[in-house]
């Protein structure tokens, strides 16, 4: 599985725009529209970046369980993979002044 994010953030920090896409999490990529519905206009914080990570595992994708993982790790992964994309992504938009 993996994840692509973008973030950028206006004046006062807060996040403009955040998009969240998942590959190899199914049939198909994936849009958390969910979880960037969380971030949008907010400070982005550690607790915000986990409920983001949290939704998009649990609302946003539907992963299959197959040979290779089960449905449930491939969320535990999504988590952790949302957390760090996040993370980053907010680190690269407030590096660049939005």
């Amino acid at each position: 599985m993996g994840v692509a994010a973008l973030v950028t953030l206006d004046e006062q920090n807060r996040c403009r725009q955040a998009r969240l896409v998942y590959v190899n999490g199914g049939d198909h990529p994936y849009n958390a529209a969910s979880a960037t519905a969380l971030l949008a206009g907010q400070p982005l914080s550690a607790e915000l970046i986990e409920a983001a990570a949290d939704a998009a595992a649990t609302r946003d994708l539907d992963p299959p369980s197959d040979i290779h993982a089960t449905a449930e790790f491939r969320r535990h992964l999504a988590r952790v993979l949302t957390r760090r994309a996040l993370t980053r992504a907010a680190e690269r938009a407030a590096g660049q002044g939005g």
